[in-house]
């Protein structure tokens, strides 16, 4: 890097200061990762082996991806689902939902469904949900939710879990309907140790927790105990994916939105990618089985 103030276990890949990056997706087939900054509508690529990160501007606000083994996209867009055409960046609407303000977090589950959550702008306490998209329909899978932040399933499939406000919540899953239930708080996090939102699972069955305003990455066991803390490079980190050709990295998306010039002096690697190799592989990514 030739920087000393970056830890040498992180590597700066995309060096923009992206006003709130999200959403990583690895996508194998063609050796990138899909990232977003919802704030500014773009859709990026991450080329893996070239290190070129290209740009696509949308005609709407995109906050999760889902995509096929062939790479078509679903997206959790605006107030509902659409598909994304690349060739164009056009947006084509599938379905709105009937809760929230707008979509947040998404991810396809074991079964290749995509799930994905809305939230309110001022955050109204339970008054979002998740919905799995079935066809041209957004069945409700989970009532009540105040601000989604992050989503993941074991590798079993047997739990779902859902960061929502500073909990993380796990949920008993059935794959094969699609139904979430029982859901209670599994972990929950103090003030100092940031804000949880983006979530992933390993293939040991433990989570990583990318903490928000912290810079913060948590990994839990199962049990819910606190296994290991790394510390980003920068406090604004807001998801991560696991990546790489054996799914042995893990790609870091963060934001700088709220920060002046003199923050962004203090914290020059907010809203960049970052990636780091966590010594654990990650779950391959469930292809989005709808057409």
């Amino acid at each position: 890097m030739g920087d000393s103030s970056m830890s040498d276990e992180f590597e700066l890949l995309v060096d923009r200061q992206a006003l709130c990056g999200v959403g990583p997706l690895w996508m194998p087939a063609i050796d990138c990762v899909y990232w977003i900054d919802f704030l500014r509508r773009e859709l990026h690529t991450y080329h893996r082996d070239s290190g070129i990160d290209d740009v696509r501007v949308l005609p709407g606000t995109v906050t999760a991806l889902g995509a096929t083994r062939h790479g078509q996209l679903i997206a959790a867009a605006g107030n509902g689902f659409a598909r994304v055409h690349l060739g164009r960046s056009a947006l084509e609407p599938v379905v709105q939902v009937r809760n929230g303000d707008r979509m947040g977090v998404g991810a396809c589950d074991p079964a290749g469904r995509f799930v994905a959550g809305s939230l309110t702008y001022d955050r109204k306490l339970r008054a979002s949900a998740l919905y799995v998209l079935e066809g041209a329909r957004a069945r409700l899978l989970v009532d009540g939710v105040t601000a989604a932040g992050g989503l993941a399933w074991s590798p079993d499939g047997s739990r779902m879990y859902l960061v929502d406000t500073r909990s993380i919540w796990v949920y008993d899953y059935d794959v094969d309907r699609a139904r979430a239930v029982s859901g209670r708080q599994w972990v929950v996090c103090t003030e100092s140790e940031g804000s949880p939102e983006g979530i992933a699972v390993d293939a040991e069955g433990c989570v990583w927790v990318a903490m928000h305003w912290t810079g913060r990455i948590h990994r839990y066991a199962p049990s819910g105990d606190l296994e290991t803390v790394l510390w980003a490079p920068t406090r604004r980190i807001t998801s991560l994916a696991f990546g790489g050709s054996r799914l042995e990295e893990m790609y870091v998306t963060s934001a700088c939105y709220g920060y002046d010039e003199p923050a962004l002096l203090a914290d020059p690697y907010a809203g960049s990618l970052l990636r780091f190799r966590p010594g654990v592989v990650g779950l391959p990514p469930a292809p989005w089985q709808g057409i």
